[in-house]
């Protein structure tokens, strides 16, 4: 997880720190190309058998004594300084790696731990895919006892004798064997006494009703507390389990942050470049003794005031040998990291062939319905295809290469036809009957265009003072029948404005139309393409969650620090404004959380990540202050 942290926080040192072997004059050609391959192979980001070679090298040198010739002494002496403060500076970038890796471990498994804690179902989970390593101690613990296995010895009495409870508040044997952890604190084995759901069972019985109802509650009360007694226990164990990862997170963050404090101590010991100038790349005694100090219980270093070469050796050996094998046997005798993959999946293992035949037993028998399944659903796929894409999207470009000419409901032509015919039968009732000259008949004609019938109107309110002599020798009827016409038009030119509306609006129709069919298309193919390339989401996708996480426990580190379970003599720390070093131990694991993030979720070369790795390179400057972060 910590993706070199220590190539990107120690690489401004590398321009301040003066790492470069001296020239190599006054040495014979075999010293010589022993500090060339110890100068190559010492790069960052430095490597563990690297820098145990290059110790192995120079302790084995030769030319390391003193000679005869006190050139090649002198001269073999600072090329010892120039090699020693380089495998100072790798052992203290590795020791920022190994620090920041175990903590990130032990972070990433309490964090497991925790979701099985919260959870029944993934308990009741763990407890089953555990529980063939937990009888296996317990057959374990029945062959020790006899030396081998008999059925007489699962016999009730036998196990009694080999599982005894020695006292009513502590865990028996057998418990104890199931659940580990019940050694460590026997007050979590109690039995529990059962919440009373079902009202008081005490209460006294008066009736033959009441007896069995109390003798019900009590044996179903019973009986959950029975089944979910184990879950309890295998939930506190996650809980323990979860603590003491926590505590190693915190322990190995708090040698982090000391060995983050030793920066400005390194840089002073190596040398550093000021207007070009530098001094000698030789390690300062003091820096081993803060390195020994930073690094605590967690190495046993004895350091040499003759041989600085030999203390360098024992601390290499010390934290790359003595406190790895130390730190993965704690973990494993106490049994901390998560159970292995084959644990975590034989219940998949042991029911996937029976389900798989199963499957395979009952497609086969069910072959010719899942034929003709399949061939109804080809067929829906390409009536939706044909009937509600395919079709409706010609409407559309029907729609726009038309460009809405054709009528809806009425056509152009009829309507010219009506009023035509309405404009003949009223000059014609004008010029028989009231006289119209062709002058009177023209401005007759435009009035009709405009919908003004006012002559024959006149005559129609004439005839109908007389309507049985007009009706017989009269226009009533022919006014009448003008009226009618007059009507007529009246409604061709509404339906004419309402298909005018209709051609207005016929693109939209038709798209809302075809929209289902698309909706439905999108969804179905966003579907299928994610189900089939399975593309990593943006922006990290269900890694979200841990970021945002990552980014509170930074806010919470900054306003709230927490107490370390040590002391300091470093009274530089009581200052206000610094950070401790298990706060900064705990910040900068939270930032590497970010950096992975960064340079694994968002996008190369964009501005979001560049903005978001100069934020955490920020916070990460060791010289801020807390009220500066």
């Amino acid at each position: 997880m910590s993706l070199s942290y220590s190539a990107h926080y120690t690489e401004p040192l590398l321009s301040l720190a003066n790492l470069q072997l001296p020239p190599l004059i006054g040495l014979d050609p075999r010293a010589e190309e022993l500090y060339t391959d110890i100068d190559a192979t010492l790069k960052p980001p430095f490597r563990v058998e690297a820098i145990q070679n290059a110790l192995k090298l120079l302790h084995d040198d030769i030319f390391l004594h003193p000679t005869s010739s006190i050139q090649t002494q002198h001269t073999s002496g600072v090329l010892l300084e120039a090699a020693l403060g380089k495998i100072a500076f790798a052992l203290y970038a590795k020791a920022l790696d190994i620090y920041l890796d175990e903590a990130s471990a032990a972070q990433d498994d309490a964090e497991w731990w925790a979701e099985v804690e919260q959870s029944n179902q993934l308990a009741a989970l763990y407890l089953l895919q555990t529980l063939p390593n937990r009888l296996l101690k317990v057959l374990q613990v029945l062959r020790s006892h006899d030396g081998s296995l008999r059925l007489s010895t699962f016999h009730p009495s036998s196990l009694r004798v080999l599982f005894p409870t020695r006292s009513p508040l502590r865990p028996s044997t057998f418990v104890a064997t199931l659940f580990p952890h019940l050694t460590t604190d026997s007050s979590l084995a109690r039995f529990p006494s059962g919440v009373d759901f079902y009202g008081n069972t005490r209460r006294s019985a008066t009736t033959v009703v009441d007896v069995l109802g109390n003798a019900i509650r009590r044996f179903m009360n019973r009986f959950t507390t029975i089944i979910y007694f184990p879950l309890r226990l295998s939930r506190d164990e996650c809980r323990l389990k979860r603590l003491e990862l926590e505590k190693i997170r915190n322990d190995c963050a708090e040698v982090l942050g000391k060995l983050m404090a030793m920066r400005p101590s390194l840089i002073r010991s190596l040398g550093v470049r000021h207007d070009g100038a530098s001094t000698e790349s030789t390690p300062d005694p003091s820096f081993l003794v803060d390195f020994v100090t930073a690094l605590g219980s967690a190495t046993s270093v004895h350091l040499s005031e003759q041989n600085v070469l030999s203390n360098f050796m024992e601390l290499s050996k010390a934290i790359f040998i003595t406190h790895k094998d130390e730190h993965a046997s704690y973990l494993d005798t106490h049994d901390l990291r998560r159970p292995s993959r084959l644990t975590l999946m034989w219940p998949r293992l042991l029911l996937l062939p029976p389900l798989a035949l199963y499957c395979v037993k009952t497609l086969y028998a069910s072959r010719a319905t899942l034929t003709h399944l399949a061939q109804d659903t080809l067929e829906t796929a390409r009536a939706f295809v044909t009937d509600w894409l395919l079709e409706p999207l010609r409407g559309v470009f029907k729609t726009i290469r038309a460009g809405g000419e054709d009528g809806v409901i009425v056509r152009r032509e009829a309507v010219s036809a009506d009023v035509d015919s309405l404009e003949r039968m009223a000059l014609a009732l004008a010029k028989e009957k009231l006289g119209y000259d062709e002058t009177r008949l023209a401005a007759l004609a435009e009035q009709i265009r405009l919908g003004d019938l006012t002559p024959v109107l006149q005559l129609y309110e004439e005839d109908i003072k007389r309507p049985f002599k007009s009706a017989v020798a009269g226009t009533l009827l022919r006014s009448l029948f003008v009226q009618v016409q007059k009507a007529k038009v009246d409604i061709d030119q509404a339906l004419m404005g309402i298909d005018r509306l209709l051609k207005s609006q016929e693109l939209t129709f038709a798209f809302v139309g075809v929209a289902p069919a698309f909706a439905i298309v999108y969804v179905v193919g966003g579907f299928l393409r994610g189900f089939i390339f399975r593309r990593r989401n943006r922006y990290g996708g269900k890694h979200r969650m841990s970021v945002w996480l990552a980014m509170r426990r930074v806010e919470r580190l900054l306003l709230f620090q927490p107490k370390s379970l040590h002391k300091y003599a470093d009274q530089q720390q009581d200052a206000r404004d610094s950070i401790p070093p298990l706060t900064a131990g705990l910040l900068v694991l939270s930032l590497t959380h970010l950096r992975n993030f960064a340079l694994t979720c968002l996008p190369a070369r964009s501005r979001l990540r560049e903005g978001f790795l100069e934020d955490v390179q920020d916070l990460e400057d060791p010289s801020l202050g807390r009220w500066e972060s």
